[in-house]
């Protein structure tokens, strides 16, 4: 009988120099499109002059290492569309880092944020005690509501958010979520934590007044395999309240919530 392979046995041979996975608890890579990309990501930041500061959080722990994997893969795809990086770790408001400065044909620069919220933080205390964290994602039998507005919400007001985002530039958002439902398969959800003109599912929706003037815009990514390499896919939410100075370029509205705007990239094996 074949056996299947996955985890670090399908690793490329950039990853097999450059990264240690003796911290991974699950079996990424687990299939060959994600060990392919891998190697991409990892030849990105080499190309870009980071790759110092991406392995030691990539040979972390597991949700630290999709973090990282996240900010690169965002990196990667804008980089990729005509927002090439223009600078890593700029500094944001109140001493606070971002991720990256990003350039626009308009010849703006974007200050990007990303931010990775996990299907834990929409477990009730009680899960938390009985030991839910320590579980896989899914179970069987589990199911019922949810509501992708609240972690979204809470994700664009946290303290580590949006005071990093200065009245002086554009700034963007993206939310690369691991929740139960993913946010590009809600985007209706994502509609209620931005535009709702009600307060019936909590408050009312962030980008309807200027609260959050500072914050151009929310975008919402996700990385997935349909067995043709690794796709991206990025919908952009603008915010109408912006501040003139922080409202995000035309040529990064093109990636607004319709579905011809959505962006996909496709990896091939790298050339080594």
């Amino acid at each position: 009988m074949q056996t299947l392979v996955s985890g670090p046995k399908l690793f490329g041979p950039v990853a097999r120099r450059l990264v240690s996975p003796d911290r991974w608890t699950d079996s990424y890579p687990a299939w060959i499109a994600y060990a392919k990309e891998l190697d991409a990501l990892l030849l990105f930041a080499d190309h870009q002059g980071c790759l110092r500061q991406f392995v030691p959080r990539l040979e972390s722990k597991n949700a630290l290492r999709d973090e990282a994997l996240n900010e690169l893969r965002i990196a990667y795809l804008l980089h990729n569309t005509q927002f090439p990086v223009v600078q890593w770790e700029p500094p944001g408001l109140n001493g606070r880092i971002g991720e990256y400065l990003i350039g626009t044909p308009e010849g703006q620069r974007v200050f990007v944020e990303v931010k990775s919220p996990g299907w834990e933080g929409e477990l009730s205390d009680e899960q938390r005690r009985a030991g839910r964290t320590k579980q896989p994602k899914y179970q069987q039998g589990e199911g019922g509501f949810f509501g992708n507005w609240y972690p979204l919400q809470k994700c664009i007001a946290s303290q580590k958010t949006y005071p990093k985002f200065a009245p002086t530039q554009p700034n963007l958002l993206v939310v690369a979520d691991d929740l139960r439902v993913n946010m590009l398969d809600c985007p209706d959800h994502v509609e209620i934590a931005l535009y709702a003109d009600h307060n019936r599912y909590g408050e009312a929706g962030f980008f309807t007044s200027t609260r959050y003037e500072n914050l151009g815009g929310v975008a919402v990514f996700r990385a997935f395999s349909m067995g043709r390499g690794v796709e991206y896919e990025l919908r952009l939410f603008d915010n109408p309240f912006a501040l003139p100075s922080t409202k995000l370029p035309d040529s990064l509205l093109r990636f607004r919530t319709k579905f011809n705007c959505i962006v996909r990239a496709t990896f091939v094996a790298p050339s080594i």
